[in-house]
Formats: structure tokens, C-alpha cells, sequence
């Protein structure tokens, strides 16, 4: 083929799970692919951009954009992947509208609006799928539910040292600072020796919080430094519950590490075997849950491989029909050159 396929809209924020999709994708990319162009790499999602991404995406028969807003009008077939659970809030959860800016408050009925335009929707767990679908009844039928591809950089390396790691950034949105405060409470109860390193900074958290003499603050991390900290841990804290996908209950189960995370479908569906359910806001519970992260967890390195994932999410398995999950393509073929618009 000589004219490129698909087209690719990347554009949007490079940090937390938006940039780990991008980390993903640029290793997909490297390894070879079909014709295919990334538009917007570099740029923020802006109302220009989205205007500008139309004309830049030429006559590429499918477009994709992986940051939930779809194309509008190019493109014979749209996909685009929805994974910012904030813009589907449930009734009960309306009132968190109020910690949202005014310029994510103007995000939310583009994002809805523009839905109706895609051919596939793509979410990353069946909780956002149900989400998406009972905000906007019209698209149930278009929604393809498909976890997020997570890459180990390595085995595990086992520490002497016994510690639980939170990688969560504060937010007014996570409940992170109620459920930190259950899990010092649950360890002090079992006279439990872990540590726990979050990835914050003394002043994201309450003041006495910070000065814990159990807890361990390790600022904001890129991913290779994180990934070190994931190697070496005993257990990971994931209390959020306002989550699209959820990250760590992922990485989890990919070095096979216990993760303490609410009792909910969506902990088990991403987290598998390595989740250890616990009542939100229960010390007993969650005192319990603790006595659980000893027990080995076997590691599913390949549970959310990225070539897979890529190939489902941008329908390669059917506009191509030698690329597919079981046939990768060929290190020896020319690599694609990532074309930023």
C-alpha cells in the first residue's frame, strides 16, 4: 500500500496514563508498523487543534484519536478511545463538578457530542464502558471495551526490606488522603514493619500526614524511575474509585505483585489474581487485606501486551490482514518515522 491508512491524533497531555499510552505507542511504532501517520504529538488538545487535525488528517480512510474526543467529519471510519472517567460522572458523583475548572466543565459536551461522529468507541475496562453508556444511551453498540497495554521493564528484584508503594498524585478527585490514612491505621493495628513510599510531595498532603515516620514521599516520578520502585515493593496501596482504567491494579498483575484496592468488578477485571479486595474507608477491613500481602502472586507480563492492543484498537487485525496479534510484524522491516503535525 501507498498512501497511508490510518491516521493517528495523539495530541493532548504527556503525563500520568495519557503518557503512558504515548510511551506504549512509540514502542509499537518502533518496531515496524503499516502505513500509518501520528498527527498532533506534540500539542495540546486546544479547540484549534481539533479544528486544524481534520484537515492535517487528509484522506486516510480510518482516523483515530486517543484522546476522547473523535474526528467529525475525515475519515470513512472513526475510532477514537475514551479514557477520562470525568466526563461521564455518574448522578451521584455530579457534585465533583464543582472541583473541576470551568475550562474541563467545557470539555465535557464536546467529548459527549462528538461520540456520535465515531464508528468505535474504545474503553479500557467494562465500568467506563458502562459509564459512556448511560451518559450517551446512543453509541452502547459502538463501545469496544479493551485494557490499556502495560509493558514490565524487567523482572522483579525482591528487597529485604518490607514496603508498600502508592502510586497515586494527590487530587481533588481521589480519595487518596482519606484511604492513606485508613492503611497507616490498619499497619499500626497489625504492628505491621512496612513502609510506604507514595508518589507525592510533603506539600500535597496535610501537614501531619507528611511528617509520618512510617511514610516515605517520593515526589512525582517519570515512568523508568517509577518502574525501579515497582521492581522492588512487597505490596502496592490503589484506593481510587473514580478511575477509567487504574493504572497500578494493571502493573500489578504484570510483576505479580498483592494490590490493596477496593472491592469492586473493576479491581478484579484489571487486577486478576494479584487483587486484594478491601471495604473503602473499613480499617478492620483493610487490616485484614494487609495481612494478605505476603502471599506470592504470579506475574502475567503479558497480560496488556501492546501489540495487541494497537492492533485491535486501530482495527489492523482487519484492514491488514498480516498484521494481527499472532503475526507481530518483522524487526528487519523499515520503521515507521512518526510524522508530528
Amino acid at each position: 500500500m501507498n498512501q497511508t491508512q490510518i491516521v493517528i491524533d495523539a495530541a493532548g497531555g504527556s503525563g500520568g496514563g495519557a503518557g503512558r499510552l504515548k510511551a506504549e505507542l512509540d514502542a509499537f511504532l518502533a518496531d515496524g508498523a503499516p502505513p500509518l501517520r501520528v498527527i498532533g504529538w506534540d500539542r495540546q488538545l486546544t479547540p484549534s487543534w481539533l479544528v486544524l487535525r481534520e484537515a492535517a488528517a487528509g484522506r486516510a480512510p480510518v482516523v483515530a484519536a486517543l484522546n476522547n474526543v473523535s474526528f467529525t467529519w475525515r475519515g470513512t471510519e472513526r475510532r477514537v478511545l475514551v479514557h477520562n472517567a470525568l466526563h461521564f460522572l455518574a448522578p451521584d458523583e455530579v457534585r465533583l463538578l464543582g472541583l473541576l475548572p470551568r475550562s474541563f466543565r467545557a470539555q465535557i459536551p464536546v467529548v459527549r457530542r462528538t461520540l456520535r461522529r465515531a464508528d468505535v468507541i474504545v474503553v479500557p475496562c467494562s465500568a467506563m464502558a458502562e459509564r459512556v453508556a448511560d451518559r450517551v444511551p446512543a453509541v452502547r453498540d459502538r463501545l469496544l471495551v479493551l485494557a490499556n497495554p502495560v509493558s514490565p521493564v524487567g523482572p522483579r528484584i525482591p528487597a529485604d526490606e518490607v514496603s508498600i508503594l502508592v502510586p497515586v498524585v494527590p487530587s481533588p478527585f481521589k480519595n487518596v488522603v482519606r484511604e492513606l490514612r485508613v492503611l497507616l491505621a490498619a499497619l499500626d493495628r497489625r504492628r505491621h514493619r512496612a513502609r510506604v513510599r507514595m508518589t507525592a510531595h510533603p506539600h500535597e498532603l496535610p501537614a501531619d500526614l507528611a511528617r509520618h515516620p512510617r511514610l516515605d514521599l517520593l515526589g512525582r516520578l517519570p515512568h523508568h524511575e517509577l518502574a525501579e520502585h515497582w521492581r522492588r515493593t512487597t505490596a502496592v496501596f490503589f484506593p481510587c474509585a473514580l478511575e477509567s482504567f487504574g493504572y497500578p491494579l494493571a502493573e500489578a498483575r504484570v510483576y505479580g505483585l498483592p494490590v490493596l484496592a477496593p472491592d469492586t468488578q473493576q479491581s478484579r477485571e484489571i487486577a486478576g489474581a494479584a487483587v486484594v479486595p478491601y471495604r473503602l474507608s473499613d480499617t478492620n477491613s483493610l487490616a485484614e487485606a494487609v495481612d494478605g500481602i505476603d502471599r506470592p502472586v504470579l506475574p502475567e507480563p503479558y497480560a496488556f501486551e501492546r501489540v495487541a492492543y494497537f492492533t485491535r484498537l486501530l482495527g489492523l487485525d482487519r484492514n491488514f490482514a498480516t498484521w494481527s496479534a499472532s503475526a507481530p510484524p518483522p524487526r528487519d522491516r523499515d520503521p515507521m518515522r512518526r510524522t508530528v503535525v
